[in-house]
């Protein structure tokens, strides 16, 4: 890397990020000084880079968004007025052109094209001139004298929402098929008014313009404020977020994401636990290397950094994975917010040049905020020549055509974007049809370049609005699965005019490739028949993934209407197959069709691999006697126990959300609940319970009286059935230290003051075993907190107990994990166990203090550990990276940004400050549960909230009684839980998180995310009996958690759990420990792993052995591999243990680490 500056990544605590990333900016004392080489010094770029100034101050001031025309002159949209403008203030903002008039990558000339603007947040140059994002309209600005300057205005559209400045309409973009596309953000309602009717937009979404027809329509929703979107060279379609936190969107027309309202179902991005990205440009061309051909440029903002991400196809959608950066600094006035490539190859980035961001947390009238500066810098390859500015405004047809084989994406785009215009307002459509099939006739099939030229064919002819049967028909039938992708997506832009389109979309929709038939069945949901939706329930045939089941589901949905009564009425029977009429109807939500199932599980028309969807939609959707069918079938003898599973899961599922039971015979239980498998035999139990099936009374005590696996659950049975004998087993089960746990969760239903003094005892022995006790404290007090008056009862009977101080901290650590503050059972925690705990404020002067000893004393590296440390959770609920808990904020974006002032703050009182989108909601229900999480979303029939052991769980809103705000999940007391040196080191390690390199994590093919093998004793016995291979096995005898790499990527061995897994150890011998992760394979290529200290590792790539010590190249197969990791620890103790993946440049595979909890 040639040295300019450090990276800029970040983060911190939980609300740290989420409450106090931009608060901390009002801390800000040091305002840098605004000189531009002072801040191009700063910069860190890529060996052979270089970056020049190509415009600033005064010439131009806060870019907000640019573009280039067809001329090579670059247009900015600029706003000194954001984020809000002054009362009584004229509006000041402008649309400038800028131009490189020498060709030396220098602004030299600026023109003010139209100025008196408020807030512009868009710029898109078109129709003989320009438009402009403005508030609650999309304006058209004209130049008719040829001065430079607009001298007319035009009102185009209307009615977009102004709720939020940064969020109203912006980011203009022509795409590749002429169609103008538009975002809009979270915090804005659209409703605009047009001659094909009213099209509205409540939150975020991207908008799809025809201007010369005035037809608008949604390409997609619920992204939070997407300031980026771009197109590959055969029109897949991608996004960035700069409120999200997942990298690059896939766009899937029609799909709803993160924040979409009322969406029961949403996609994810490529990149979870990314940092919010602003601008996105795909980059290619002759003055690129070739490894960066089609590589995605973003832009960090928080981080001050430059992104590159290299996204490749992956089943019906794609996998991206983030390289080098193309830009980092830790001048914290560098603010990248867009991004272009240039005419010339070189990429252009716009810099808001500003030390505080955002406008929500920071006075909009902040004298610090930054109003006249900003940067357009360019980023160019030394000693490669840059592209010659193509001429095309001046160009003849013929050549204007010839111009879209040119390599860079900026000729193609602009060639297309002349002939546009000139059949629109100079006449000549004529001559250039006439142009592109002379063209089109000399395009040679074998030339590798074919299918490029074919698309952007297709897409002129689109943007003429001329449909082409015969060229689309050859696309269709190409054999390159990507333009038959996207001329698939042209179909649907074309069916009024296509005879033919059932037929082709009946063979795509089984086409080959996933993401033809993705496209596919997303076209097909336009065509609003049955016959449409059963085309399109076809492709259930082949496998799907995460992106294709999404476009089905989506399709069923939309299609409901039209094919829900003709499967009612017989008419369609999708094909006969139970497996695409349970899809169908579950995607749907659509009971009337249950009978259809019903007939086919009686008719025995279900396969064995269908069996499971098919009963979870009879017990989502059906009667009460379409579950005893269900019933009846779990029961009928040789029905395999994963069917008897799948069945009481679903009987159970119908219960919990609908209240509804079989309406028959419940004596088939006595069967299910003798049953030697412990998972159906266990749903048996609660069944039982729950159902109060008198005849299984005695079956349930008797299996109870078994003990082992089922027991737990036999308790939960004995406390549903109820009852004074139901009672009293209870108390007995109480006093064993086995069971005392759930006997006492039971009691808590029939006896609850009981329950509750019985609880308190277990607070208060003096030997217990450690494991299973505090396991089972932690399981009794979530039972409590989820009661609605289950902390009041704990906190009478602590009156006047004294109990352990462990006891005491597992309770306060469930109270913070629940989401209400509890304050009355905390202290009688406190009081009990004589501990002092809860938040503190601390004056000015404590807090200089506390800052000067952290800058003074404190060690990151001391303080990584201490994060690391399982009894403070950190890592349950925050990534570092892509590997870690998704419950709070990850960390990757704090460093830049907070003061060390404001990480002590967040610790010490978690919820003082509490950023939208991370507020807990506390859910009462119904039969008087209490749950409590982070909102993820709301569907018109469930709350889906993301509770504090990373799960989603859905709440029907039917069963919500009483729903209210909650406290911050971080615990109150984390700095009672340490020492004063603890403190500092842990202040300082977050400080130091994407600040400083040894804690900022790099974009290396680094694995992250471990699970470490237990030591438990029939783990044991199955590798001793047998050999280290064995543990790379998936057998039910191996226990597994997950533990995470340091920021640098090694996983320190003290915190690998070690057991003796051979014959002969001596006394102080550890044996060996056990790691295994997952890497996903995109494409096939050579790979090697690399372990940092292979002495003593073995390694295994699923049950294939790998030499760590050769490290050899090898050929690596698309897919998921397991790797699997035996380090003796007696050879290799002490250190740490890292797992990088290294590729080849040219037959190199490209491999995608598994992240996550």
């Amino acid at each position: 890397m040639t040295r300019h500056t450090l990276a800029g990544a970040c983060s911190a605590l939980y609300l740290l990020l989420a409450a106090n990333l931009a608060m901390a900016q009002r801390e800000l004392k040091n305002i840098p000084d605004p000189n531009p080489e002072l801040e191009r010094a700063t910069f860190v770029v890529p060996e052979g880079f270089e970056v020049n100034l190509f415009a600033g101050d005064p010439r131009i001031a806060k870019p907000i968004h640019m573009n280039f025309d067809a001329k090579g002159r670059l247009w900015i949209a600029s706003s000194e007025v954001y984020p809000q403008i002054s009362p009584g203030k004229p509006a000041t903002d402008k649309i400038l052109v800028l131009e490189d008039t020498d060709g030396n990558g220098v602004a030299d000339k600026t023109t003010v094209f139209a100025d008196g603007l408020l807030i512009p947040t868009g710029i898109e140059i078109g129709d003989g001139g320009a438009y402009v994002a403005a508030s609650t309209e999309l304006l058209h600005f004209k130049d008719t004298n040829g001065d430079g300057k607009a001298d007319t205005k035009r009102v185009v559209l209307s009615g977009f929402g102004t709720e939020d400045t940064h969020h109203i309409l912006h980011s203009l973009r022509w795409g590749p098929e002429g169609l103008l596309y538009m975002n809009q953000s979270i915090y804005i309602h659209s409703h605009i008014e047009t001659p094909w009717g009213v099209k509205r937009l409540n939150a975020g979404g991207h908008w799809q313009f025809r201007p010369e027809t005035l037809q608008l329509d949604i390409l997609d929703r619920g992204l939070v404020n997407s300031w980026g979107l771009a197109f590959d060279n055969f029109g897949a379609t991608f996004a960035t977020d700069g409120a999200g936190g997942e990298g690059i969107n896939y766009i899937v027309p029609g799909a709803s994401y993160l924040t979409a309202y009322g969406a029961s179902r949403i996609l994810k991005g490529l990149n979870p636990g990314s940092p919010k990205h602003c601008g996105l440009e795909i980059v290619d061309g002759r003055h690129l290397p070739d490894d960066w051909q089609g590589s995605m440029i973003t832009n960090d903002f928080r981080g001050h950094r430059v992104v590159r991400f290299e996204v490749k196809p992956q089943g019906s959608g794609f996998v991206s994975i983030e390289k080098p950066d193309v830009i980092k600094s830790n001048h914290p006035a560098f603010r990248p917010i867009d991004v272009k490539q240039g005419p010339d190859g070189a990429i252009y980035i716009a810099d808001w040049y500003n030390p505080i961001i955002q406008h929500g947390e920071v006075d909009f009238y902040d004298p610090r905020r930054d109003r006249v500066h900003g940067r357009i810098w360019r980023v160019s390859r030394k000693k490669t020549p840059l592209v010659p500015r193509p001429q095309l405004v001046d160009a003849g047809t013929t050549d204007l055509v010839k111009k879209l084989e040119s390599p860079e994406r900026y000729t193609r785009h602009f060639a297309k974007r002349v002939l546009k215009e000139r059949a629109l307002h100079e006449g000549k459509k004529d001559e250039i049809l006439a142009s592109l099939k002379a063209w089109d006739q000399t395009l040679e099939p074998k030339e590798p370049l074919h299918s490029r030229h074919q698309m952007e064919l297709l897409w002129v002819y689109q943007a003429l609005d001329t449909p082409q049967p015969a060229i689309l028909k050859r696309a269709l039938e190409s054999s390159d699965p990507n333009l038959r992708a996207s001329a698939t997506r042209i179909l649907g832009h074309w069916l009024s005019t296509e005879p033919q389109a059932l037929q082709y979309l009946a063979k795509l929709a089984q086409d080959p490739h996933p993401r033809v038939r993705l496209e596919a069945v997303r076209v097909l949901s336009l065509i609003k028949t049955a016959e449409a939706a059963e085309l399109a329930m076809s492709a259930l045939q082949f496998e799907t993934d995460e992106w294709l089941d999404y476009a089905l589901w989506q399709t069923a949905r939309e299609l409901q209407p039209y094919w829900q009564p003709a499967l009612t009425a017989g008419k369609i029977n999708f094909n006969g197959q139970a497996k695409q009429v349970a899809f169908a109807l579950k995607s749907a939500g659509s009971p009337e069709a249950v009978p259809v199932l019903i007939k086919m599980l009686r008719d025995r028309k279900v396969s064995e691999a269908d069996q499971t969807p098919v009963f979870d939609v009879i017990a989502e959707f059906g009667r009460p006697q379409d579950l005893q069918s269900l019933l009846d079938s779990a029961t009928t003898a040789g029905t395999p126990e994963y069917i008897q599973a799948g069945c009481l899961q679903a009987l159970m599922n119908a219960q919990q959300r609908r209240n509804l039971r079989p309406n028959g015979s419940l004596d088939g239980l006595g069967l299910l609940l003798a049953s030697p498998n412990d998972t159906v035999a266990s749903m048996a139990a609660r069944a039982v319970g729950k159902w109060h099936v008198d005849s299984q009374w005695t079956a349930l005590k008797a299996r109870l009286a078994k003990g082992g696996p089922v027991t737990d659950a036999c308790l939960e049975g004995v406390a549903g059935y109820g009852g004074d004998e139901a009672i009293a087993i209870l108390t007995a089960r109480s006093a064993d230290a086995a069971t005392f746990s759930a006997a006492v969760t039971g009691l808590l239903r029939q006896k609850p003051a009981n329950a509750a003094s019985i609880a308190v005892q277990w607070m208060q022995p003096k030997q217990v075993d450690a494991q299973g006790y505090e396991s089972g404290m932690a399981k009794l007090f979530n039972a409590f907190l989820q009661q609605k008056e289950g902390a009041t009862l704990l906190t009478t009977a602590l009156k006047g107990q004294t109990i352990r101080a462990d006891a005491a901290i597992i309770g306060q650590r469930a109270i913070a994990t629940s989401g209400r503050p509890q304050q009355a059972l905390a202290d009688a925690l406190s009081a009990a166990a004589k501990i002092t705990s809860g938040p503190r404020q601390l004056s000015s002067d404590e807090m200089s203090k506390v800052v000067a000893a952290v800058r003074k004393e404190g060690d990151p590296a001391k303080g990584e550990a201490i994060f690391r440390r399982p009894d403070l959770n950190c890592l349950k609920c925050h990534a570092v990276g892509d590997a870690g808990g998704l419950v709070g904020p990850n960390m990757l974006s704090l460093g830049a940004t907070a003061q060390l002032d404001y990480i002590v703050d967040s610790m010490l009182i978690p919820s003082k400050n509490i950023k939208e989108g991370y507020q807990t909601i506390v859910v009462q229900t119904t039969d008087g549960k209490v749950l409590s999480g982070i909102k993820l979303r709301q569907s018109p029939t469930d709350l889906i909230i993301r509770d504090a052991e990373d799960r989603e769980v859905r709440i029907p809103l039917n069963q919500i009684e009483e729903q209210s705000n909650g406290t911050s999940l971080m615990p109150t007391n984390l700095a009672d839980r340490l020492t004063e040196s603890e403190f500092r080191d842990l202040v300082a390690f977050l400080g130091a998180l994407g600040r400083v390199s040894e804690y900022t994590v790099k974009p290396e093919l680094i694995m992250r995310r471990w699970e470490a093998m237990l030591p438990t004793q029939p783990g044991i016995f199955a590798i001793t009996r047998t050999s280290l291979k064995t543990s790379a096995q998936d057998l039910p005898d191996f226990k597994w958690q997950p533990i995470y790499s340091t920021v640098g990527g090694k996983v320190p061995l003290p915190e690998v759990p070690h057991m003796h897994t051979r014959y002969g150890l001596k006394p102080g011998d550890k044996g060996a420990s056990f790691l295994r992760s997952r890497l996903e394979v995109v494409q096939p290529g050579k790979a090697k792993l690399l372990i940092d200290s292979p002495k003593g590792v073995s390694v295994w790539i699923d049950q294939t052995p790998y030499d760590p010590s050769e490290a050899p190249l090898i050929d690596w197969s698309v897919g998921s591999k397991k790797i699997t990791l035996a380090i003796d620890r007696d050879v290799a103790d002490g250190g740490s243990v890292s797992l990088r993946v290294e590729t080849p440049a040219q037959t190199g595979a490209v491999i995608k680490m598994t992240g996550g909890k």
